[in-house]
């Protein structure tokens, strides 16, 4: 058996990446969220919504977080959400998040919760600028996993190596980001 590995950079590649113009590498709080199709993998998102806000405001951002959390348990149950992950770029905070399809996106978006939220926003302000989009996708692509034992690439669906034929490990098939 094998570890998934959690992991920063080696230094050396942290060195390498701060030395060119316009990275920057700042402390972040990752939040990540697991949906109803967490056993999914990115191949199969057909939707990709990416939220972005920044804030002037303490209580308005206090609010705000508030108003999400209550939505993010909402999106725990959502039918098509795969997972979402959100951090803070200095002052920008970004959400990323997975949807089987763009109207799974559009139902929960469409939801009395989800609406009362965004006239709430926009009434009272609680952010500096926001920014939401939802792209489909155009080009499916499959994920490939790299067999440890031989020199196959095979699609993650096949689950057999085309190499060597030893069943392959899913990453995604685990309960959450443990270990196999």
């Amino acid at each position: 058996m094998f570890e998934l590995l959690t992991m920063t950079p080696p230094p050396d590649a942290i060195a390498k990446m701060t030395s060119i113009e316009g990275l920057c590498i700042v402390p972040t709080m990752l939040a990540t969220q697991q949906g109803p199709d967490r056993h999914l993998g990115p191949e199969a998102a057909g939707a990709l919504l990416i939220l972005q806000g920044t804030f002037v405001d303490q209580q308005g951002a206090a609010a705000f977080w508030v108003k999400a959390a209550e939505l993010f348990e909402r999106l725990s149950h959502a039918p098509g959400f795969i997972r979402r992950f959100s951090f803070a770029d200095g002052p920008h905070g970004y959400l990323i998040a997975f949807w089987r399809t763009a109207a799974d996106a559009h139902v929960f978006f469409s939801t009395n919760e989800h609406q009362a939220a965004m006239r709430e926003l926009f009434r009272d302000r609680w952010a500096y600028s926001h920014f939401a989009a939802l792209w489909e996708m155009n080009t499916p692509r499959q994920r490939v996993i790299f067999c440890q034992q031989c020199d196959g690439v095979t699609p993650a669906t096949e689950r057999v190596c085309a190499g060597c034929g030893i069943e392959l490990f899913d990453p995604f098939a685990v309960p959450s980001h443990a270990a196999a």
